[in-house]
């Protein structure tokens, strides 16, 4: 989708609002995420608001529009919005490295995590805390990954899902905050098994997996709430009793942890690997309806999906018969869309032959 300031006579039907619209009093008059009509176009008029901030799907762009439409991720890339939102990140990952080393020199270090805190949730705000900072982060996926922007990235996700779910600002403010450490384990294995290519031995894996219970017993010595140690040393368990270290499952799972397994498995799956490539959205949400309900806290990932999927519509994607088109419509089935391809309009949840396999 393509993101435009416009004039109030410029409204088509089908944009949706990127900005809450306010009027001459200060008020809200047309919230964001709103999808436009006749109806909010004339409530806009008639508060006196002159121009909006809005997405345009593809679908209902126009020629021009969706010429710059196919070089969004570039043009991200080359805004100066993109520039301050990697420098502002990198900023952050610097202080959290700095926090980790001390650390682990001394678990008793004084560390005022507030200030983490805010400089996490300042970049939320200050980039949107909903499809905007996911577009931001999938442009930065061709970083040097290291543990302190994986936490960065995974604690800004965090906050979308805890948003999503109705978080209070206290919750959320404690899923920040065990976002933060949720991975402060890693830091004591070496980095070439971390980021070894290929297929990982068996002791390998359980060296991997033991940033755990490390995470846990550095987090016990600090003056930390305990949820938060608990989120380091469970973030991997399961809903389903399938997870590590100790199989635990359902609502057995300390709260947070829940919810930062959701964020870290996504901003996993969807960052490059030197085993592979990165994997798109659409097929993270696949991914994640193909066993997610069973293996995650529902209340966090479903609101969380949706999300998502919202931010595919207007994409062009191509089908396993080879022919393109773009989705306009989300289904039940977040995975089986309403598609336009040329002048028809393909319901996948009636056509269970075709699929999508990738998208643009």
């Amino acid at each position: 989708m393509i993101t435009k300031n416009i004039m109030i006579n410029d409204i088509r039907a089908g944009m949706i609002m990127a900005a809450d619209a306010i009027g001459p009093s200060g008020s809200v008059v047309v919230s964001k995420s709103t999808v436009l009509s006749q109806r909010y176009t004339a409530r806009l008029i008639s508060a006196g608001v002159k121009a909006i901030s809005v997405y345009i799907p593809d679908y209902i762009a126009t020629p021009e529009e969706l010429k710059e439409s196919a070089t969004q991720e570039h043009r991200i890339k080359d805004s100066r919005e993109y520039q301050d939102f990697r420098k502002e990140l990198l900023s952050v990952a610097g202080e959290l490295s700095e926090v980790f080393e001390r650390l682990m020199i001394n678990p008793r270090s004084d560390i005022n995590s507030e200030e983490l805190i805010t400089a996490i949730r300042s970049l939320s705000q200050k980039y949107g805390e909903t499809i905007h900072v996911l577009e931001l982060l999938q442009a930065s996926r061709d970083f040097d990954d290291s543990i302190y922007i994986h936490t960065v990235g995974v604690s800004l996700i965090s906050i979308i899902i805890g948003l999503k779910a109705q978080f209070s600002e206290e919750q959320i403010h404690d899923l920040i905050l065990c976002s933060i450490f949720h991975d402060i384990g890693k830091i004591t294995i070496p980095e070439e098994l971390l980021n070894k290519q290929g297929r990982l031995t068996e002791d390998e894996l359980e060296e991997i997996r033991s940033h755990t219970q490390l995470g846990y017993q550095l987090l016990s010595q600090t003056n930390l709430p305990e949820h938060v140690s608990l989120c380091a040393l469970y973030h991997h368990e399961r809903y389903d009793g399938s997870g590590y270290p100790d199989g635990i499952s359902g609502q057995n799972i300390p709260f947070y942890a829940r919810y930062v397994a959701i964020a870290d498995v996504y901003y996993a799956m969807t960052s490059k690997r030197p085993y592979r490539e990165d994997i798109c959205t659409f097929d993270v949400i696949s991914a994640f309806e193909k066993d997610g309900y069973s293996k995650y806290d529902v209340a966090g990932l479903i609101p969380f999906l949706n999300c998502l999927a919202q931010s595919l519509i207007g994409s062009h994607v191509i089908l396993n018969d080879g022919t393109d088109g773009k989705i306009i419509m989300l289904n039940e089935r977040l995975t089986r869309p309403i598609v336009k391809v040329a002048s028809e309009f393909v319901d996948l949840m009636k056509r269970s032959e075709l699929e999508i396999i990738k998208v643009m």
